[in-house]
């Protein structure tokens, strides 16, 4: 009896401390006008409790454009929008939106930069306002220029960790050269040849040479070169140079024989759990191994809390992983992902993603798919833990 009465006391205790768990799904959507002209969005959430969708709350709402206002006013539909904090919505225009107070903080369109703290930095080319950096407090909401002359957006993208050196590309002849620059201004050629950038097809985009820092002292650059071979014609040979500053030396890293010839140029960058990939022009994945020198072919783009997305469409789908385990095949784009929760926009079958019919949300607690149906759907913008 004693035994009993103390296995019913535990499933007690344990029932009233086990948490729900709570989790919004920040989407942005057009207000559905007759004709469909896109002037209004409301920024809503879906409320998840223990990965069932119970309730949706608008946010915010605001016309897309304003009577006076030159350009945009409130949009998601442009760029790349994130949550910062688990609080702040930034627009891919530089709107900044206060889930918390359900207010606009800054309507401005200028391109974000950085965040650091509670500071956000964005960047202005506007011959009627001002070109520059500015600061935003999140504390204050105070936005202003910074008298900073040594920012520069192209050359924070080529900084070394330590912010000691950079690089630059002189473009003014080909074959293309590779320049470092030390923190007092020093610039000094380093590569004569590096080549001609990407051999992009049908595009305006302006061929570059793709550079990536490992450390403070080495970086990785690509050359490419043009196949002579008629049989490959559309296809480039792109060799990755390894850079060391301090020994001044340069050797090869890693060679890729044919890539094919892409629309634009190839790229370096983190997934979203860290690692470093190289895309290259033809769209192809790798992870750069720096242990091994080598390169890894990366066909699931990592998202994050164990969830991933086949780089590459199959005829009915992508396919979505969790796990490393197939948990759908959808006709989806823009996938967000939380703590055991992924949402990704879905459309029919060959159907043109960017006017998806709306959200599919996957839990790991209820090991399903719900559906949302969405008239008019701007954008998936990302998970908030609710507090």
């Amino acid at each position: 009896m004693k035994t009993l009465l103390t296995i019913i006391f535990f499933l007690l205790f344990t029932q009233c401390y086990v948490q729900t768990k709570h989790q919004k799904l920040i989407v942005a959507e057009y207000r559905v006008d007759n004709p469909k002209v896109g002037n209004y969005t409301y920024l809503v959430s879906y409320n998840f409790n223990d990965g069932v969708f119970t309730s949706k709350d608008t946010i915010f709402s605001a016309e897309t454009n304003r009577k006076g206002v030159a350009g945009s006013y409130v949009r998601y539909d442009l760029g790349k929008n994130f949550i910062y904090k688990n609080r702040y919505v930034i627009s891919g225009i530089g709107n900044v939106i206060d889930i918390k107070k359900k207010a606009l903080v800054i309507e401005e369109s200028d391109d974000f930069v950085v965040a650091t703290g509670d500071s956000l930095f964005f960047h202005r080319n506007n011959i009627f306002s001002g070109t520059g950096f500015l600061i935003l407090n999140l504390i204050t909401g105070k936005y202003n220029f910074i008298d900073n002359k040594d920012w520069d957006r192209d050359k924070e993208k080529r900084t070394s960790p330590d912010k000691k050196h950079y690089l630059s590309i002189d473009q003014a002849k080909i074959p293309y050269k590779v320049c470092l620059h030390n923190s007092y201004g020093k610039k000094k050629t380093i590569v004569d040849d590096a080549g001609h950038g990407p051999n992009i097809m049908y595009s305006s985009q302006f061929p570059t040479i793709e550079t990536h820092w490992l450390d403070n002292n080495t970086f990785l650059y690509a050359v490419h070169e043009i196949k002579i071979n008629a049989a490959q014609k559309d296809f480039s040979k792109v060799t990755l140079h390894l850079f060391d500053i301090n020994k001044n030396s340069n050797k090869v890293f890693f060679v890729l024989d044919s890539v094919s010839n892409g629309r634009v140029n190839g790229r370096f960058f983190k997934d979203d759990i860290g690692q470093t990939i190289y895309r290259t022009s033809g769209w192809s994945h790798y992870i750069v191994d720096t242990v091994k020198g080598v390169l890894v072919d990366y066909p699931f783009y990592e998202l994050g809390f164990n969830f991933s997305t086949a780089n590459k469409s199959e005829k009915d789908g992508t396919v979505i992983n969790y796990n490393k385990s197939e948990i759908g095949k959808l006709w989806c784009s823009n996938g967000v992902v939380s703590d055991g929760m992924i949402a990704v926009e879905y459309g029919d079958i060959g159907s043109n993603l960017a006017y998806p019919r709306g959200i599919k949300v996957w839990s790991n607690l209820t090991k399903s798919w719900s559906t949302i149906n969405i008239p008019w759907l701007s954008n998936v913008i990302g998970w908030v833990d609710k507090e």
